[in-house]
């Protein structure tokens, strides 16, 4: 029986993750949630925000070390579309996260579009935080887009979810 797996977005911070040596927990919860996702029952979605933000390290030893650890996993690559830019900049224009973190919003913007059940994230600056998941939630019932969960790996991990 062919089952449809859950799409899991990975925010960027995420993959850095698996490298920081300074955030020992954190890095401990990745390398778990890279084992579950290593396992191949959900379908892992990246976008172009991911490499651009991935190219914004200081070394290129840092950017081929998160390209490997990305390529650790099995992924689909989706682009963004004219909906997702525009569904990210009704996030700004909502006042969903401030005009600097456009990216985060791509990010939001590119789960919603390509309806992944799932977005992971550390970044609970702007990401996994109930403001931003209330306002987004708003704005994609709003604009009847499909609406993610925001989650950090941690309490995705620990949420063990079944097979759907």
């Amino acid at each position: 029986m062919n089952m449809i797996k859950p799409k899991i977005y990975l925010d960027t911070s995420v993959v850095s993750h698996y490298l920081a040596d300074d955030a020992i927990e954190k890095q401990y919860d990745t390398r778990i949630l890279w084992d579950q996702l290593m396992k191949g029952e959900y379908e892992i979605i990246v976008s172009p925000v991911n490499y651009e933000e991935f190219e914004k390290c200081k070394t290129p030893e840092e950017i081929d070390a998160l390209y490997e650890v990305l390529n650790m996993l099995e992924f689909t690559f989706v682009d963004e579309t004219v909906e997702t830019h525009s569904l990210a900049n009704e996030y700004l224009n909502t006042g969903i996260m401030p005009a600097r973190t456009l990216d985060d919003c791509r990010h939001i913007a590119v789960a919603s579009i390509y309806r992944c059940k799932y977005i992971l994230s550390w970044n609970m600056k702007h990401f996994v935080k109930l403001k931003t998941m209330e306002m987004v939630k708003r704005v994609n019932e709003k604009l009847g887009v499909y609406q993610p969960m925001i989650l950090t790996p941690a309490i995705f991990i620990e949420g063990g979810e079944e097979n759907e």
